[in-house]
């Protein structure tokens, strides 16, 4: 998994969610929720007019059409670094719309609307949103939503829960991948990562 150098953050972005569901229509309308609802998500490049930072994210683009790109979510003006850096899944195989989580600073609140991935034992992160206000007890502990998609795999005890800076990881989404190539040197780079999982 390809990561850019910290230096290079997004100026643009339009995240959506896939959704495996559906609606049956018939005599009247049913909607069908089927696992693995996902996310994707655009990003633009601001113009790279650094030489050497434009080869290197040029360069990692190509390569993470096959190994794939990790990218963290961008949370525009909302500060979710109250929440804290040491928080873990709390308990090994949870399955379903919710994820039981510690670590949190006492009487921390997780808001609905925060964006947090959950890193598995392969490193691999996936992307949530949080479905419902969470308070934190004394303990550090809480439940958050995440029937966005569900969880989509079991977590062991301890698992990172990364909500200061949550991460978006996938493939390269096209057939081909491009760049502009402008002759004030200006590189304009877009792209697409949908989550493998």
């Amino acid at each position: 998994m390809l990561e850019f150098p910290p230096n290079i953050v997004p100026n643009g972005a339009v995240a959506s969610i896939v959704d495996r569901g559906g609606v049956q229509r018939g005599a009247s309308a049913l909607r069908v929720d089927r696992l693995g609802n996902h996310y994707r998500i655009a990003m633009t490049l601001p113009p790279l007019d650094d030489e050497d930072g434009a080869r290197v994210v040029v360069s990692r683009l190509i390569r993470a059409k096959r190994k794939g790109l990790r990218v963290p979510y961008p949370l525009l003006s909302v500060d979710q670094s109250g929440c804290g850096t040491g928080v873990v899944v709390d308990g090994a195989g949870q399955t379903g719309g919710s994820i039981r989580i510690r670590g949190l600073p006492p009487y921390a609140i997780v808001r609905e609307g925060f964006w947090f991935s959950i890193e598995s034992s392969n490193g691999q992160h996936y992307l949530h949103n949080n479905g419902a206000d969470a308070g934190a007890g004394i303990d550090g502990r809480a439940t958050l939503s995440v029937d966005d998609t569900m969880l989509r795999r079991s977590f062991a005890d301890g698992a990172r829960v990364y909500l200061a800076r949550p991460m978006i990881e996938g493939l390269i989404d096209g057939s081909e991948q491009d760049w502009e190539l402008a002759v004030d040197h200006n590189t304009r780079i877009e792209f697409t990562i949908e989550e493998a999982a």
